[in-house]
């Protein structure tokens, strides 16, 4: 017989019992591996938060928050992080605050474009398999606690069964299996108003960027430096160097009008001049055959 472990590395394995679903009707023991949490940089949540590995496909807050503190009976949870906006990759959640900020700086706007998205095309979010999570607590004590209850859990072998709690931020689990792919060809293409709606929201957003970018260089442009200077930036003029461009566009057009209707002037004037001359010389040719003319008669006459 094949002795479950109950500890990998420095890792307690908590054995989970996962019931049958539409996906794969029969039971299975799966190995969640966890240990207190100790990152190479240390932050302030570290010393009350517990390391992950190996979670289900399945874990929600919701969920976890039930294992602990309701299987297990743990301490008290205060925040859980999935290995997509695990701390250092994303910050952590502030408590918002009434007062509203009449003016973000361009990192926080830009930061902000990242919750606006396109309809999502599947109806919850499954983890990645062997995905990691950070259970932060809301002290030491009650982290110690909940180890502790993994470690007697671990150490009995009997699998703790997993339920599946629904997330507070949706209504309903995350499908699995050909459910979950069936459900989302009807998500696949979202209504018209739908993604309106998501589009014109990032576009407002991103104005809202573009206005804070233009105040700030022009902040920039009037404030002198340490030394001095001032700081020259691109494009920070914006609709005025737009007019000030049409307004050149328009003078160099009247300007080179005036200039066509010159040479115009003066085109017709060497004209002129020329047709002149050409009379002048036509008049002097005609003399000249007038007297030839002359000429020859007289010559005739005396040769008679």
């Amino acid at each position: 017989m094949v002795r479950e472990p109950r500890e990998v590395g420095d890792c307690i394995a908590l054995p989970l019992l996962l019931r049958g679903t539409g996906s794969f009707s029969r039971e299975a023991t799966h190995y969640l591996y966890l240990k207190p949490h100790d990152p190479k940089i240390p932050d302030e949540d570290a010393p009350r938060s517990l390391f992950l590995v190996n979670i289900p496909v399945c874990a929600t807050e919701q969920s976890l928050k039930h294992l602990f503190m309701t299987k297990l009976e743990g301490g008290r949870m205060q925040q859980v992080y999935f290995s997509e906006n695990a701390p250092g990759k994303q910050s952590a959640p502030t408590t918002k605050s009434s007062r509203k900020r009449k003016r973000m700086n361009p990192e926080e706007i830009e930061a902000g474009l990242d919750t606006h998205s396109l309809p999502n095309v599947f109806d919850g979010e499954i983890q990645k398999s062997g995905a990691s999570a950070i259970v932060v607590f809301v002290d030491k004590p009650s982290m110690e606690l909940t180890l502790k209850a993994a470690q007697r859990a671990a150490k009995a072998g009997t699998p703790v069964a997993w339920e599946d709690i629904t997330d507070s931020r949706s209504n309903e689990m995350p499908r699995l299996g050909l459910t979950r792919y069936e459900h989302h060809k009807s998500l696949q293409y979202p209504s018209r108003k739908q993604l309106l709606r998501s589009v014109n929201a990032y576009m407002s957003a991103y104005s809202q960027l573009e206005e804070s970018r233009s105040r700030e260089n022009a902040r920039k442009r009037a404030v002198p430096d340490e030394d001095g200077f001032i700081t020259v930036t691109r494009g920070s003029r914006g609709s005025a160097r737009m007019d000030e461009a049409k307004e050149s566009a328009e003078k160099q057009k009247e300007k080179a009008k005036a200039l066509e209707d010159f040479y115009r002037f003066q085109t017709r004037e060497r004209r002129k001049q020329e047709q002149d001359e050409m009379m002048k010389r036509f008049e002097e040719d005609k003399k000249k055959v007038e007297e030839m003319r002359a000429r020859r008669g007289k010559l005739e006459v005396n040769a008679g």
